[in-house]
C-alpha cells in the first residue's frame, strides 16, 4: 500500500505540472476576467549569473548559516524527516527544535507545548537557545519550518552581499495594517543577522518579557519585538520586484491563484506570471514531502546542455 500512495502521489504531481505548463500558455482567468498580462511572457534577465573572476569571488563574504527547523514529536516522521535528508544537509549548522528531547533524531527539548497554538512559546524559546549556545558560531540564522524548502546556495550568495554586524531580518515582506508596520512570513523563513539575534533575546526579551506572548502569529510578534530593538525589515525582491522568498509553491505565484488575504498584505504587489518570482529564489513553503525529494533531484541532479 505504502508504495501504491507514493506512485499516486507522484503521478499527481506529474500532472499538476503537465498542466503548470499548459496554463503558461494561456491568459490568466481571474474573478471571470481575463487579465491582459500573459503568465508565458518573456523573463526578465538582469539577474542572470555572470562569469567572475577569483579575485572577485574572494571578495564575496562566506558567512557561515544556522538552519534551525520548528517542529514537535509527532511530525518528525511525517514531514521533518524529509527537510533532514535534504536541503538543510548544506546548512553549516543545523538544528530541530521540538516541545521534547529525541536523541536518536536528534531535536532539542525546548520544554514548551506541543501544537500550533503554542508555537510562538517555541519560538521564542528557539531563539533564546540558538544565540544562547551558538552566537558565535554562524552569522546568520534562518528558521524554517517542515514543509520550507530553501536553496541554502542562494541564500548564502545573497547574504555574501550583506554585513552581520547590521541588525536586520531577512525574508518574505508583509504589511500588519493595524500595527503599521512590515513583517517577515515565517513560512517561507525568517533570516536574523548575529547583531539581529544578539538585540531580540539581550535586548527586547528582557526589557519586554511579553515580546512574543504564546499563541499563533510568531512571525509578526517576532517582528514587533526586532523593530523595538531598531533592527530592520528587508525587502528581498531583485532588482525587477520578483520574490525571493516566495510564501507559495512555484504554480501558486506563477498562476497567481493566492488567497484574498495575500493581496491585501504582500508588500510587492502580489506579482504574479513568470515574472512574479527571481532567477535565484532563496525559499519556497507548503512543500509536501515528496516534492522536497522532486525539488532536490531537479536543483543538484539535473544538467541542461546548451548549445552555443
Amino acid at each position: 500500500m505504502w508504495r501504491i500512495r507514493n506512485i499516486v502521489c507522484f503521478v499527481n504531481f506529474a500532472i499538476l505540472c503537465a498542466n503548470v505548463y499548459l496554463w503558461m500558455n494561456t491568459c490568466v482567468q481571474m474573478d471571470g476576467n481575463i487579465d491582459t498580462v500573459r503568465i508565458f511572457e518573456p523573463p526578465q534577465t538582469g539577474e542572470k549569473l555572470r562569469h567572475k573572476s577569483d579575485a572577485a569571488k574572494e571578495q564575496e563574504a562566506k558567512y557561515r548559516i544556522l538552519c534551525w527547523i520548528l517542529t514537535d514529536p509527532d511530525d518528525l516522521d511525517n514531514r521533518t524527516i524529509h527537510v533532514k535528508n535534504t536541503w538543510t544537509q548544506k546548512c553549516d549548522i543545523r538544528l530541530f527544535m521540538s516541545s521534547k528531547e529525541n536523541k536518536s533524531f536528534p531535536t532539542i527539548g525546548l520544554n514548551v507545548s506541543s501544537g500550533r497554538e503554542h508555537i510562538s512559546a517555541k519560538s521564542k524559546a528557539a531563539w533564546t537557545y540558538v544565540h544562547n549556545n551558538f552566537a558565535e558560531q554562524a552569522e546568520y540564522f534562518i528558521k524554517a519550518d517542515p514543509d520550507t524548502y530553501v536553496i541554502v546556495e542562494n541564500l548564502r550568495k545573497y547574504l555574501s552581499h550583506r554585513d552581520p554586524t547590521v541588525a536586520e531580518y531577512i525574508g518574505h515582506t508583509l504589511k500588519l495594517k493595524r500595527h503599521n508596520f512590515t513583517y517577515m512570513s515565517g513560512g517561507s523563513g525568517i533570516v536574523l543577522s548575529r547583531e539581529a539575534l544578539r538585540l531580540l533575546v539581550t535586548k527586547a526579551f528582557p526589557l519586554r518579557p511579553t515580546c512574543i506572548p504564546d499563541g499563533e502569529g510568531e512571525d509578526w510578534k517576532t517582528a514587533q519585538c526586532l523593530s523595538m530593538v531598531g533592527a530592520k525589515a528587508v525587502n528581498t525582491s531583485d532588482e525587477f520586484g520578483r520574490e525571493r522568498f516566495l510564501l507559495y509553491r512555484p504554480e501558486i505565484h506563477i498562476l497567481g491563484l493566492y488567497p484574498p488575504w495575500f493581496y491585501e498584505k504582500d508588500q510587492n504587489n502580489a506579482r504574479r506570471g513568470i515574472n512574479c518570482c527571481s532567477d535565484f529564489p532563496i525559499a519556497f513553503h507548503y512543500i509536501n514531502p515528496l516534492e522536497m525529494y522532486v525539488f532536490d533531484y531537479l536543483l543538484n541532479r539535473v544538467q541542461v546542455m546548451r548549445t552555443n
